[in-house]
């Protein structure tokens, strides 16, 4: 918390300053005690009345009670060192009375404060509000106190920065210009929304200088007469949600991500959800949030609306971007470190990217990362049949039909061995049978695999009570296997089958396939620290960089050659651009996905827009609009996808719910198996008759 924060940070950094009892070294940074006042009274009290009176409205009004660090700063040279410990002896005591709040003295040249503002940003939290800069200067005509400003304004962009001139004569036309320029170019440089420029010391009483970026139509200085006005610029960033932008451009950089899709995507409502937004021109400044929609999309529109600014929207070819090899960031992300941008339209991983120069908003949703690859394709329609049973099922009948053979053969070779001495005790009762042919095993084989596949057959009324019992309950399995098997080659013609996909992570390691990414920041934790030797650390392995910009992610991956990772939600995008022609799927998504991420909005650090932005997008999500925005878009996603799909498989006769005409296609491999077994017959007929043409030559030479 910032209240912990900010007192040992300052305890910290007052143990590293250099201190003197004395006068103040060269070029040197002190803390310094306060002093005694002396100016006379009449001078005096009117402006530490006035000091006061901007504390109460500055500070009290804006700045919360507890955890607040007040940093004085006063610059070497100028005035005398009596009036400029006098003036800073004032300040402290009119801004930090007592003891009661945490504050930071620094005097000395413009270098050596520049350092002590650094090491005390490294050690405080520089996005917080608990800071209050109070800068005494006796005039604005030297330039360094300008170089100073943007250094302090990049190291505490939130911070109240109070410019305090000490000049008892009131402002001339030069040092207005002055301070028109120094605000004007705190606000272009580094979005400093919150400094003031005062004037205390005049006899005309006080004089505030503001800057108001936001009026129209490029800005506005102006001068207030006293502190009492309610609508100051730095008010604007402790407003929350009512902060009032009026119309402003503000600058957005986006582009087509999962919840920020192509309307021109959704090819098969061309009437009911147009490739442009009703209303919307080419030309206009939003045209890129027009030809888009999604959940990112239509928060970006509500916040444009409910803080009535003009969002600018940028498209970014680089998308999401990465760090370089030279410390530089591509993409969306160079933009927000170089203060480009106010904002990302796409939402980000909540994840590291090697940059203090960023801040993430409130966690919006989770969303995991899944590996596609390849679909498997569909089964031919001749290997259809095989698929009326599981492969457990298969081979569970046909070991029945051999076992049952087997133990058939058993028994009738059990009956011819003791079958004689039947025979023999039946001779003396005069009931004997003369006539018993022998058995054929190839016959008695062909009989009972008949049976079992209810198939025509005949010779049984050679068998014995035994034979037949056996057969008829083998009659009975098998017809009640044929008749589950007839009604599954039904459902199985009629319902599109494919082949054996890749579904976990394991199964991805054993095909060798690698992994192409986009972005080089996924390579360090997508797939966690495992060491190679595990599934994980395997695949980390296989990481490869898609260095070619112009080529889809799914450029190798219908190839075969590599598999690629996209975001859960965008896939039902990616698989409906690449379907096949009879409707079916050429992407597969991993039921196992290696790893889930929260996302959340990113902006530029010291973004002035973030405290505002980041309260609505709460709103959004306590109130179920962005999870509703959710809902539509992925509605009408999958409605294209599932009119395409109809569509496609109209065009090549699988619409579903309607009678299958069977091809020869689909019976191929019965007419396989008839052509086999005729192929077979013929050589058996080639070689018996090779076999007797043999033999009659032989008995021709004997004679």
């Amino acid at each position: 918390m910032p209240e912990a924060v900010v007192p040992c940070c300052l305890l910290l950094l007052l143990l590293t300053l250099p201190l003197s009892a004395g006068s103040l070294p060269a070029g040197g940074v002190d803390l310094i005690a306060r002093t005694p006042y002396s100016l006379d009274a009449g001078s005096t009290v009117p402006v530490r009345e006035r000091l006061i009176a901007l504390e109460r409205r500055l500070v009290q009004q804006q700045q919360p009670c507890t955890g607040l660090l007040i940093v004085f700063v006063q610059l070497s040279g100028g005035r005398p060192p009596h009036l400029a410990g006098d003036t800073l002896s004032l300040a402290i005591d009119a801004f930090a009375p007592g003891h009661r709040t945490p504050r930071l003295v620094l005097r000395g040249d413009n270098e050596a404060v520049a350092d002590a503002l650094s090491s005390a940003a490294t050690l405080a939290d520089r996005d917080s509000y608990y800071v209050v800069l109070i800068l005494l200067l006796p005039d604005l005509g030297n330039s360094l106190p300008g170089t100073l400003l943007q250094t302090t304004a990049r190291l505490f962009p939130l911070a109240l920065k109070l410019l305090l001139l000490g000049s008892p004569a009131a402002p001339t036309d030069e040092e207005l210009s002055a301070a028109r320029t120094l605000l004007a170019a705190l606000w272009q440089t580094e979005r400093a929304l919150r400094a003031l420029t005062i004037w205390y010391r005049p006899a005309t009483g006080l004089l505030i200088g503001a800057y108001d970026p936001f009026e129209p139509p490029a800005g506005r200085f102006y001068t207030l007469a006293g502190p009492n006005r309610t609508d100051l610029p730095t008010d604007l960033a402790a407003f929350g949600r009512r902060m009032n932008l009026r119309g402003s451009a503000i600058t957005v950089y986006g582009f087509e991500a999962a919840m920020a899709y192509r309307r021109q995507d959704i090819d098969m409502l061309p009437r009911t959800f147009p490739a442009r937004r009703p209303g919307s021109t080419h030309a206009s400044r939003d045209a890129l949030l027009d030809a888009l929609f999604g959940a990112d999309v239509e928060a970006v529109r509500e916040l444009a609306r409910r803080m009535n600014f003009t969002p600018v929207v940028h498209h970014m070819r680089a998308n999401f971007g990465f760090k370089m090899a030279n410390g530089t960031f591509t993409g969306v992300l160079g933009r927000l470190v170089a203060r480009d941008a106010w904002l990302s339209m796409n939402v980000y991983f909540l994840k590291d990217y090697e940059t203090r120069d960023l801040q993430f908003g409130a966690a919006v949703y989770q969303d995991s990362l899944c590996v596609f690859v390849q679909a498997a394709g569909m089964l031919p329609d001749w290997l259809l049949i095989f698929r009326c049973f599981t492969p457990t099922l298969w081979i569970g009948v046909w070991s029945t039909v051999a076992v049952v053979s087997l133990c058939y053969l058993a028994l009738t070779l059990l009956i011819a061995i003791y079958r004689p001495a039947w025979e023999h005790g039946r001779q003396h009762t005069g009931n004997v049978s003369r006539d018993q042919p022998q058995q054929d095993l190839t016959g008695l084989v062909g009989q009972i695999v008949g049976a079992l596949l209810t198939a025509p057959t005949n010779g049984f009324h050679r068998t014995t009570t035994h034979q037949k019992l056996f057969v008829a309950f083998g009659l009975i399995w098998g017809l009640t296997i044929t008749g589950a098997f007839q009604g599954s080659l039904v459902d199985v013609y009629t319902t599109p089958t494919s082949m054996k996909n890749l579904d976990t992570l394991a199964e991805l390691d054993a095909s060798g396939l690698s992994i192409t990414v986009t972005a080089p920041a996924l390579i360090v934790d997508v797939f966690g620290t495992e060491r190679p030797g595990s599934t994980l650390g395997n695949l980390k392995r296989r990481l490869v960089i898609e260095t070619a910009t112009n080529r889809s992610a799914a450029y190798g991956v219908l190839g075969g050659r590599t598999a690629g990772l996209i975001r859960n939600q965008d896939f039902v995008r990616l698989s409906t651009k690449y379907l096949g022609r009879d409707g079916t799927p050429r992407l597969h998504r991993m039921r196992q996905c290696p790893r889930s991420y929260t996302l959340a909005y990113l902006y530029p650090r010291g973004s002035p827009l973030y405290r505002a932005a980041n309260d609505h997008t709460l709103h959004f999500l306590q109130h179920g609009l962005y999870a509703k925005w959710q809902r539509e878009a992925a509605h009408i996603v999958r409605a294209n996808r599932a009119l395409k799909v109809q569509r496609y498989a109209v065009q090549a006769g699988r619409t579903a719910g309607q009678a299958v005409t069977l091809r020869l296609d689909h019976l191929l491999l019965p007419f396989m198996v008839l052509g086999a077994g005729f192929a077979l017959g013929v050589v058996c007929f080639a070689w018996e008759c090779r076999a007797l043409l043999t033999a009659a030559v032989a008995v021709r030479n004997q004679r």
